[in-house]
């Protein structure tokens, strides 16, 4: 079984969780030697359309399946027996697409817990033609496989682009003592949040930076100066990190979250992210095999309590000239050259 081409759909989808996504093809194109091609074949293209997608969506079962993989045919470089496409997938498919064809693997992002173990059998129907499904949360692949879910599943955990590497050497200049990364109604743990504002409410000296929404765009802001920057670029939001001295991290599925993840708590991105800018961190997460596999309280003291997080956030402030032996050392094991390691030892290994 190999890799022929990265499915890509950065032609038509352009917000910004998907350029991480694009950050991922482009490496693991680069380290397994295949294109990066358009998700779209032009048999979908000329086929579906805003006059027959009407019709298209009232398809159901068999022949929507079957309509869906013949869609897929004119990609000659996936004709051979062994040969597919790999194609990442932000969330699970509520039906038929490209993702879920017989010549796709496709990489499951975001899989939140079904409210009923139920939706392990519902997920396998959706993917059934695929040989094999990749799934970036060891939380959700071990929920999958418990509640007997008719697929063959594979563990790739997500990762952070090499163009990101921490050298030994990197020292980056620190402008901002805090950063609240995200958006505060989403990506910032509210006890975490609480706790900041104590601590200010204590120490009125405490600068932060956090994300403000004005006239539908986001900008960062601080508690002492006003609006600081936009920074809406990938670019710039790596480089806004890499400003700032502390950040916070926490799992999504606690203190609120279990409505939206179900109660899972993936480790996203941002962890890695912060780790790469040289963010010293604290936060709230679970003891799980997730948490685990990133290893994050060996960087990141998941506190408990109010004094907990000022003594952390106090010493943090105070340091000068702080050692990131920590941050590198974890690092090195989720680049996404090592993904590219671990796909191919999984389709080395996988019997059709």
């Amino acid at each position: 079984m190999r890799i022929a081409n990265i499915l890509s759909t950065r032609a038509y989808e352009l917000s910004p969780p998907f350029h991480l996504i694009y950050e991922w093809e482009d490496d693991l194109a680069a380290a397994l030697g295949v294109p990066v091609i358009d998700a779209k074949t032009p048999l979908r293209k000329a086929l579906i359309n805003r006059y027959t997608k009407p019709a298209y969506n009232k398809l159901s079962g068999d022949l929507l399946d079957y309509i869906n993989n013949r869609l897929e045919l004119g990609r000659p470089s996936v004709q051979a027996a062994d040969a597919y496409s790999l194609a990442h997938e932000l969330y699970p498919a509520r039906e038929p697409n490209f993702t879920t064809a017989a010549k796709t693997i496709p990489l499951l992002i975001d899989l939140w817990k079904p409210p009923t173990p139920a939706g392990a059998q519902d997920f396998g129907r959706t993917y059934r033609r695929c040989p094999l499904v990749l799934i970036s949360s060891l939380e959700a692949l071990q929920y999958m496989q418990e509640h007997n879910c008719p697929l063959n599943l594979a563990h790739l955990a997500l990762s952070l682009s090499d163009r990101y590497r921490l050298l030994p050497e990197t020292r980056y200049e620190k402008k901002y003592d805090i950063l609240l990364a995200g958006r505060l109604n989403i990506r910032t743990n509210q006890v975490l949040r609480d706790y900041l504002d104590e601590y200010v409410r204590q120490h009125p000296e405490t600068e932060y930076l956090y994300q403000q929404e004005i006239d539908g765009e986001y900008y960062y802001a601080s508690n002492k100066s006003g609006l600081v920057g936009k920074f809406q670029s990938r670019e710039d939001y790596i480089s806004l990190l890499r400003a700032s001295k502390i950040s916070f991290y926490s799992t999504p599925g606690i203190d609120g979250g279990e409505i939206r993840t179900g109660g899972f708590n993936p480790v996203t991105p941002r962890y890695l992210e912060l780790l790469a800018a040289q963010c010293l961190l604290l936060g709230k997460y679970p003891d799980n095999a997730e948490t685990r596999y990133y290893e994050l309280n060996k960087v990141c003291p998941n506190v408990t309590s109010y004094e907990e997080f000022a003594q952390t956030l106090g010493g943090y402030l105070q340091q000068q000239s702080p050692s990131f032996d920590a941050h590198r050392a974890i690092l090195d094991k989720h680049y996404t050259s090592v993904r590219a390691e671990e796909l191919l030892n999984i389709l080395n290994n996988f019997k059709i």
